[in-house]
Parts: C-alpha cells; structure tokens; sequence
C-alpha cells in the first residue's frame, strides 16, 4: 500500500489544535498544518469576519456607520411612551422559518508556508465543485482543496482528521501535491484529499501492460479501505510483517497498531500462500489472506 492510503495517513503522528472549533475532529494529521480551522468542515470558516480596514481619518467606516446609527435611535426612542416601546406595535404577527445558512464566504484552506509544509487559514472560498479544474484552492468551494500535476489540478474533499473516514464510497484518502499559483511548475507539500478509487483487480501483476490493465507503471493494485475498496498506490517495500506500505501482492492490515503487511492469496490456488489462504470481508469475493504461513526470509 501507498503513502496515500488512508491506513498510513491515519497512522502518522497527530497534533491537537486547542484553538479549533469545538465541533472540530479532536486531531488531525500532521500534513494538515498548524492553525485555527478545520479543511474538512465546510462551515468550518462560516462566521470568519476578516481584519477591519483602517480608515485614514482616524476612524474606520464601521465607526462612521455606528454612529450614524445611534443619531437614528435618538429620533426613533423620542416617539415611545416611557415604557420604551410603542403601544401601537402588535407582535403576535407569524415569523417566517429561519432560511437555510447561506454558503460560507470563506473556506478553511491548506497554504504552502515552504516546500513541505502548509497551514490552515481561512480565506475567500471559490466555487468550483468535486472534480473540478482549478488552479489555486481559490477556485474551490469551502470542505475542497485544488490538488494534483501542472495544469492538471482538481478540486478534491479534504481529509484532515484522524478520528474517521470522511471519504464517500468509491473514494479514499491520499497524499496529493498541493496546487498554487507561487509555486509555478513545482508541485506543492502533499496533503490528504479524497481521491477516487479505481476498482482495480488484485491480480493485476505489478507494471501490467495491454488495454486490460487499470494501474499505470510505478503503480499497484491494492486494498485502500476497511470495506475492500481497491486503488493503483506507489509499491512500497514492505512484505509480511513489515510497516506498511506494502509490495504487490500484500495489503495492509489494520488489525495490528501500526499496521502491518500481510499476504494476499487467492482462494482457489493452493499454491498462493505457504499457510492457510483464509477469506476475510474485507477483501473482494475469491481473495482472501495467508495465515500461519512459514516466515519469509529477509533479504
């Protein structure tokens, strides 16, 4: 399995954020930064009101605005009996339902603050939607960062906590680089994003070539989440028992903290594993895992 499986994310080091929202994940991952909201929620940057604009006659337009309110009162209060409030007003009237919140102004963003670390700020949140080009996060709508290769950036959900999987089906959470326009061609820190799954077969042999084969070269196909769903990763080096990620023909198993890799097998060939090839959920109907194997020698 890959650096961008959600197992490897979630078994990296984690720092609490004292000044998130209380309704934050409690961690997030250490590619996420350091700052005061949370990529993952969409509201997360809802009530942001950014520094005031110092006027240059010695007060901003929002004193300006305050007093001008106040004068207003003066007049109104004048036309009210001395219980503060006029006889002549009914409130029994229906109120209408509260609108839905409108969509937040601003979006909590990962920035580059060097070539491997970013930061969590909020700034103005953009439109665009899943999947969608973009150039900068900018151009994403608020819960979206804009990740991926020179003019190849897509808007894709952030997956900052640790306490979880936040990704929909079909999708799991990898490192991706970091689009942004100060970067220019130079790809940006990986952050985790949910990026789409694509189903691959787990026998696909690794650097497969003909139109059948799903995964490009360098890649591999491997199990990426708890429900079996399957993604083309980096190869890593691990076999069984090693700390994942892990080489073709391994998957990296939560069962153990951290995760190790162990054997994958197919359940009709005997010859697959030199234990057991035993069925587990969590793999896809024919594969299963070896147990009680023999152990593997190490180079």
């Amino acid at each position: 399995m890959s650096e961008g499986a959600a197992t490897d994310l979630a078994g990296t080091a984690a720092t609490p954020d004292a000044s998130a929202p209380s309704n934050a994940p409690r961690l997030l991952k250490v590619a996420c930064g350091a700052g005061s909201c949370v990529p993952d929620d969409s509201r997360s940057c809802a009530s942001y009101t950014p520094p005031p604009t110092q006027g240059t006659g010695g007060g901003s337009a929002a004193d300006a605005g305050a007093g001008s309110a106040d004068a207003g009162s003066e007049g109104l209060d004048a036309g009210l009996d001395d219980g503060g409030r006029d006889p002549r007003v009914d409130g029994s009237f229906s109120r209408p339902n509260p609108q839905e919140p409108a969509p937040s102004a601003f979006a909590c963003q990962l920035t580059p603050t060097g070539p491997d670390s970013v930061k969590r700020e909020c700034v103005p949140a953009g439109v665009r939607e899943i999947d969608e080009a973009c150039t900068s996060s900018l151009d994403c709508r608020p819960g979206l960062g804009c990740v991926g290769g020179v003019r190849s950036g897509r808007c894709l959900p952030y997956c900052c906590g640790i306490d979880g999987d936040t990704c929909e089906a079909g999708y799991y959470c990898a490192q991706r680089p970091l689009r942004s326009p100060e970067l220019g061609d130079a790809d940006g820190p990986l952050v985790p994003v949910c990026d789409r799954a694509e189903g691959c077969s787990l026998g696909e042999p690794a650097n497969c070539t003909g139109e059948h084969c799903l995964c490009a070269a360098g890649t591999v196909c491997s199990v990426v989440r708890p429900d079996g769903t399957r993604a083309c990763v980096i190869e890593g080096p691990g076999s069984a028992g090693d700390p994942c990620p892990c080489k073709w023909g391994y998957h990296c198993s939560q069962a153990t903290s951290p995760a190790t890799c162990v054997k994958t097998c197919e359940l009709n060939t005997p010859d697959s594993c030199s234990g057991v090839c035993q069925a587990t959920p969590l793999l896809p109907d024919g594969w299963g895992t070896c147990v009680d194997a023999y152990p593997e020698p190490k180079p």
